[in-house]
Parts: C-alpha cells; sequence; structure tokens
C-alpha cells in the first residue's frame, strides 16, 4: 500500500519553524551557498546532533546485484556516512582549524564486483551540507571507476552558481573534459538528503543530472535532463512502513528507487535501478546486510579485520 506525499512535502516546506533551533548564517561569497555552526536545521535538531555528531561513522553493508555486459554480478557494497567540517572555498575538509567552513554530510560509497577473470571497483564520494533547508544543494562530488583496463575519474564541484565539472578517463570517447553547468539537481545527493530529511527531497517534475555512474558506464554526455520523482509511504510485511522515493529518467528508459526508515535516522535499507536496453531489462539492487557506528579510521590493525566479519562483507575473503 503506497501514499503519495507529494502534498505533504508541499505543506511541509510551509511549516513555520518556530520552536526550532535556528543558528544565524553567514552568506559564503564563494557560491551563494549558506555556511555556519553545525547546528542543523532539521525536525529533530537534538536527534540529528546526537546522531552525527558523536565522533563516529555510520558503516552499512549491502549485497549487491550489479548488471554488467548484461549479466549480473554479485559483489558488496558500502556505504560510509560521517559528518565532517568543510571549507567552502577550497571544499576540502577543515582539517586545521581554518575558518569559516560548513558542517556536512559526507558518504563514500564503495562497490566491489568481478567481471569474469577481473575486478571491478566504483566509488562515489558526495558532500552535502546539513543544514538542508538553508543550503539545500550538494557541494562536491568525487567519482572514480577501476577496472583491469584501466581508470576514469571526475569531480564535480558547486561554485558560484554552477557546477564546475572535470572528467579524465582511459576512454577515447569522453577523454579529458571540463564543463559547467548551472545549478541544477544532482542524482548522487539524493544519498545524503534522504538520511537528512527525506521530506526535502525534489519531488514532481524537474531537471537532474544522473549519477556519475550511470553517465561513465553508459558513456552519456553530462548534462541535465527532464525528470520526475515522488515519495512513497508503503506499509510492507508486519504493517511496517517505510518511505520509498521513486525517480524516472523518461529519455533514458532508467528508473531508481531508495527504500529507506520512515523514521530518523533514515538508513537506506534497499536500492534499485532499473533500465531498459536493446536486450531487455537491466537491474542492479543492493541489499542492506548490516550497520555499525564506529570509528573506522582507528580500526587499521591486522587484528580489527574482524569486524570485516561482523559486516559480512564478502569481497576478497577467504
Amino acid at each position: 500500500m503506497y501514499m503519495n506525499l507529494q502534498k505533504y512535502h508541499n505543506m511541509y516546506k510551509m511549516k513555520s519553524l518556530s520552536g526550532m533551533l535556528i543558528c544565524t548564517l553567514l552568506i559564503s561569497a564563494c557560491n551563494g551557498q549558506k555556511s555556519g555552526p553545525k547546528t542543523p536545521v532539521v525536525s529533530d535538531p537534538e536527534a540529528f546532533a546526537k546522531y552525527w555528531y558523536g565522533g563516529v561513522a555510520e558503516v552499512n553493508s549491502y549485497d549487491l546485484s550489479q548488471n554488467r555486459y548484461g549479466e549480473v554480478r554479485n559483489g558488496d557494497m558500502v556505504l560510509v556516512y560521517v559528518t565532517e567540517d568543510f571549507l567552502l572555498e577550497r571544499q576540502v575538509k577543515n582539517e586545521f582549524g581554518e575558518s569559516p567552513g560548513i558542517s556536512v554530510l559526507k558518504l563514500n560509497m564503495m562497490k566491489k564486483f568481478v567481471t569474469g577473470i577481473y575486478d571491478y571497483s566504483i566509488m562515489t564520494s558526495v558532500f552535502t551540507p546539513v543544514n538542508g533547508r538553508n543550503a539545500p544543494h550538494t557541494l562536491k562530488v568525487t567519482f572514480s571507476l577501476q577496472d583491469w583496463c584501466g581508470q576514469s575519474f571526475s569531480q564535480m564541484n558547486l561554485r558560484e552558481g554552477n557546477h564546475h565539472f572535470e572528467t579524465r578517463s582511459y576512454f577515447e570517447k569522453p577523454g579529458d573534459e571540463s564543463k559547467q553547468i548551472p545549478l541544477t539537481n544532482i542524482e548522487e545527493e539524493v544519498w545524503t538528503r534522504i538520511r537528512i530529511e527525506p521530506q526535502t527531497l525534489p519531488m514532481g517534475n524537474f531537471e537532474m543530472i544522473p549519477s556519475q555512474e550511470c553517465i561513465r558506464i553508459n558513456h552519456l554526455p553530462l548534462k541535465a535532463i527532464k525528470a520526475d520523482a515522488r515519495l512513497l509511504l508503503q506499509i510492507g510485511a508486519g504493517g511496517k512502513e517505510h518511505y520509498v522515493y521513486q525517480l524516472n529518467y523518461p529519455d533514458l528508459n532508467r528508473k531508481v528507487e531508495w527504500h529507506c526508515e520512515n523514521v530518523f535516522p533514515y538508513k537506506v535499507q534497499y536500492w534499485q535501478e532499473t533500465q531498459l536496453t536493446a536486450t531487455g531489462t537491466a537491474k542492479s539492487s543492493a541489499t542492506i546486510k548490516e550497520t555499525m557506528n564506529l570509528p573506522y579510521w582507528e580500526l587499521n590493525g591486522n587484528e580489527n579485520t574482524e569486524k570485516r566479519d561482523s559486516l559480512k562483507l564478502r569481497y576478497l575473503m577467504k
């Protein structure tokens, strides 16, 4: 059973912010985004701060079914979420106490799978301001793909109202490219914005840049295209409710779904991508296995590999 939340979304945006903790915001001259203290402007700032500013990261492991070269490959997907202080002008982590900065929710998403004899590794990093109501657009996205043929890399930074994009590739067609695209929605930020406030995701008809993974694997030009989306409330087995964000690209015959909790912290339980091709329907999906909150950067000794067992990671495991 589904409930269309479009009307709720429109009402939600008009709600008064009275009673919420509003911080004084500074306008950044570098890109038009707003910066300020770490206090999040969300529906429940106290719960958000307690969960995301506890000094640990949230590590999620997923069973991955990745369609590549017309076949489904089994692998692992790992999502690592953590808040960081981010320098707006340089668009890097604030490591040395420089200011002003902005608090972002960072996602490192890694996919690892095997195609025949050789390995595939795909990584995406997303940096989205936690004050999504005042700074709704992601500041930076980086993407890299490695296989035995070579590697590709791209980076997109939001500056002065434009997405500044650069890509480097071993393929002749994309090659090395630099371009600017006017401010618009980007698919990667769904992964972070859904964790901050799903109700603020774009809905209805709009334009969006497909994910860098989609662009690179399908050798598509980088541009914003027509999309439509809706946020639904699904009642599953046992009467348990959860949100489903459905994103559709009509011109690509491609649909993407995110299934997440309908209460904070809105963990993504399931992801699915379907695309019509000349030979049929290509489907990729990921189902959550385990979640752990821990300082993974401190767990780099050989004795810490047992944590991989706890996360049920199977890639390259003997």
